[in-house]
């Protein structure tokens, strides 16, 4: 009679065990990365459909039709921002998350939704962000705010998981975590002030430049103690 060999845990596995021990984490970002890259370019190039001018316009009209495209233009420039800074956190982080599994994957897909849907709240805003609806602009600080937030739960995840290269200590940890959190809190905040005055809230966003510096120089102070 032959005895049943133990020594191997991984042949008592069901598919479901192997697939998910097979397929639900790797040693390698790449594909990761490129096809992220590829929704980031996609956003930004659906962007500047909004700027496209007729083709069969009165030359008469050009001038009517090129002040008529500020508001777009102006829309496209705080979403170009906010998509190229977005991008460049995720490339930054992705030099050091080395190794992935499903809830990594699923995160990183949520960030690219709400990059993806980006384009739809930008063109509302340039349309009807001078009304008197707060729609316009309390959506497109809500997008805004979850594509930075959605960003920050890959990095805590790839954290806590230990998906991360080993040069990445608990301060590096909490630096980068902290260096994204001025734009989303912003966004968020302004919220609530466009239920009350649409433009006003458009305005907060200038906030986050200031609100940025002095995050900065706060995580860049000597420690003490």
């Amino acid at each position: 009679m032959v005895a049943e060999d133990h020594s191997d845990p991984a042949r008592h596995e069901g598919p479901a065990q192997r697939y998910r021990r097979l397929f639900g984490s790797g040693e390698s970002t790449e594909r990761t990365v490129f096809f992220s890259d590829a929704v980031f370019a996609i956003a930004m190039t659906l962007l500047v459909l909004e700027l496209i001018l007729p083709a069969d316009l009165d030359p008469a009209q050009l001038d009517a039709a090129l002040r008529a495209h500020l508001p777009p233009f102006l829309a496209y420039v705080l979403s170009f921002a906010v998509i190229g800074t977005a991008w460049m956190s995720h490339h930054r982080r992705f030099t050091v998350i080395l190794r992935y599994d499903r809830r990594l994957q699923w995160l990183n897909l949520l960030s690219l939704f709400f990059v993806a849907l980006l384009p739809m709240p930008t063109s509302l805003l340039s349309d009807y962000g001078g009304g008197s609806s707060p729609w316009p602009v309390a959506l497109y600080a809500a997008v805004t705010a979850a594509v930075y937030a959605s960003l920050n739960l890959v990095w805590v995840h790839a954290w806590h998981a230990g998906l991360m290269a080993s040069v990445v200590d608990a301060a590096l940890y909490h630096y980068v975590l902290r260096a994204l959190l001025p734009a989303p809190a912003v966004f968020a905040l302004s919220i609530p002030v466009a239920f009350w005055d649409p433009v006003l809230a458009t305005w907060t966003w200038a906030l986050i430049v200031p609100a940025a510096v002095a995050d900065r120089w706060w995580l860049r102070r000597p420690s003490r103690g």
